[in-house]
Order: structure tokens, then C-alpha cells, then sequence
């Protein structure tokens, strides 16, 4: 009876420990990760449900369409209705390109190359657009469009516009409202990106340096500080492509811009 008893405290003194070290371990878990609900009608930057993906659907003689843009539930009609009038006019533009410039291909091509009057599939010119949200929610709506596509020539080419907007006021948001009044802002953006850019892309490696003529790196080094200067010079017109958080700003460089087709289209972010 007394080993009986010894037992039944051995179990329960276990039992105890084994319990206290469970809470312990729970709570000190709970303390390195806590959890956190958002509100998302009151937090995210992009509310689900706040916009849907549109499609322009297109069968075309010379040029094969994939076209999606944005339209946003808590817009009035003529902010959405921009969205779309702006594709279609590009795409009503590519269409009559597209025709002259495959007709000119068939007008001139050499003896034994076969091109067709009309183009099989495959062999079609393409246009596409896709589109990147920041914001969209109660407050602000922040996105860009990019669009584009390939018709003849050396490359295809892309162009990228952006579209920011106040959901209250129903007003465009302008890239100086997000800056404090009477800052040079627009001096602000060119010093900023302007030491990025030359940062990234106006520069040579080690490597260069050892494999190329001296003289050649010294003009690719002024013709890219030169492209550079030029594209950021501290002009409306540079910065027009925009969008922003409460965080942050993005400005998006066009095509030839601030460098050569290669570089592609270099964005630049920074805090606000």
C-alpha cells in the first residue's frame, strides 16, 4: 500500500512538472511570434474583390492580342473608362501598322523567301498588356499599365503608364501631393535617381578594365552618364510614371529614357 502510494505521488508530481513545462513552452511561443489579425478594409494596400481583370477580345488579320487591364470597383466610371479608351486607341494604331508594315514585308521580300499575303499564325505581330497594382483600396488606387508588342523593325518596344487616384475626392493624385509643401521635390527625384542610375549602369569592372581598350570604356562611361543626366533632369515630364504607398515612391523610366534599349526600363524606388 505505501509503494502504491509513493507511486500515485511520483505520477502526479510528473504530471505537474510535464503541465508547467507545456504552459511554459506555449506562452514563450506565443511570445516570439505573435499573431496578428489585419483588418484588411482598414490595413491592405490591396483589398481583394476591389478590382477585376478585364480582357479586349480581338481576332485580327495581322496582329495576335493579349490584352488585360484593370477595372476598379471603387472608381467612378470615367477613371475606368480612361484605362480602356487608352488601349484601344493603341491597339486601333498597331492594327493600321501592323497592315502596312506586313503588306511593305510582302511588297519587297526577296526572291525565294514566300511570304504570304496574309500571315499564317505563327507568323503573326503581337500586342499584349499587363498591368502591376500597388494600391487598391478605400483611400487610394496606384497601379501601372505596361503595353506593347512587336510589328517590324529591330525589336519590339514597350511603353509603361501609370494611374494614381484618390478614391475619396475622386480626383487624380499628383506626384507633388505626396511631397511636403514648398520642397523641390522634382530636384529631389533627379539627385536620388540620378545617383542610382549612374551607379548601376554608368559603370565598368575590373574585369573591363583589363580586357577593353581604355579609350572605348571612357565613351561608353560619358555617352551612359550622358543619357542618364538627360532623362533625369529635374522636369515634370521625367517622373510622370509613378506609383506610391504610405511607405514608399516608384518612379518607372521609359524605353530609351535614361539609357539604351538594353538596359531595359530601369524603376526606382525610395522612402518617402
Amino acid at each position: 500500500m505505501r509503494k502504491n502510494k509513493k507511486f500515485i505521488v511520483i505520477f502526479v508530481i510528473i504530471l505537474v512538472l510535464a503541465t508547467a513545462l507545456y504552459i511554459i513552452n506555449k506562452n514563450s511561443k506565443l511570445v516570439e511570434a505573435p499573431t496578428v489579425v489585419n483588418n484588411p478594409k482598414d490595413n491592405s494596400l490591396v483589398m481583394a474583390g476591389s478590382f477585376e481583370t478585364k480582357t479586349i477580345p480581338l481576332d485580327e488579320v495581322y496582329t495576335k492580342f493579349d490584352v488585360k487591364y484593370p477595372s476598379f470597383k471603387n472608381a467612378d466610371k470615367n477613371f475606368n473608362l480612361q484605362i480602356e479608351n487608352l488601349l484601344k486607341t493603341e491597339i486601333q494604331s498597331f492594327k493600321t501598322d501592323s497592315a502596312a508594315n506586313w503588306q511593305a514585308r510582302f511588297d519587297t521580300q526577296a526572291a525565294g523567301e514566300n511570304i504570304k499575303k496574309v500571315p499564317a499564325n505563327a507568323d503573326k505581330f503581337t500586342f499584349a498588356s499587363d498591368f502591376v497594382i500597388v494600391q487598391s483600396n478605400a483611400n487610394y488606387i496606384s497601379f501601372v499599365l505596361h503595353y506593347g508588342g512587336f510589328n517590324g523593325g529591330a525589336h519590339g518596344f514597350e511603353n509603361v503608364i501609370s494611374y494614381n487616384y484618390n478614391v475619396k475626392s475622386q480626383k487624380k493624385v499628383e506626384l507633388g501631393s505626396l511631397f511636403s509643401k514648398g520642397s523641390n521635390y522634382l530636384n529631389t527625384l533627379s539627385t536620388k535617381s540620378r545617383a542610382y542610375l549612374k551607379n548601376k549602369f554608368a559603370i565598368v569592372t575590373e574585369e573591363d578594365k583589363k580586357n577593353s581598350d581604355p579609350v572605348a570604356l571612357k565613351e561608353y562611361i560619358d555617352n551612359a552618364t550622358s543619357m542618364i543626366n538627360d532623362g533625369t533632369e529635374s522636369k515634370i515630364e521625367n517622373f510622370s510614371v509613378f506609383t506610391f504607398t504610405p511607405d514608399k515612391i516608384k518612379i518607372y523610366f521609359a524605353d530609351y529614357q535614361v539609357g539604351p534599349h538594353a538596359i531595359g526600363m530601369p524603376e526606382f524606388e525610395f522612402d518617402r
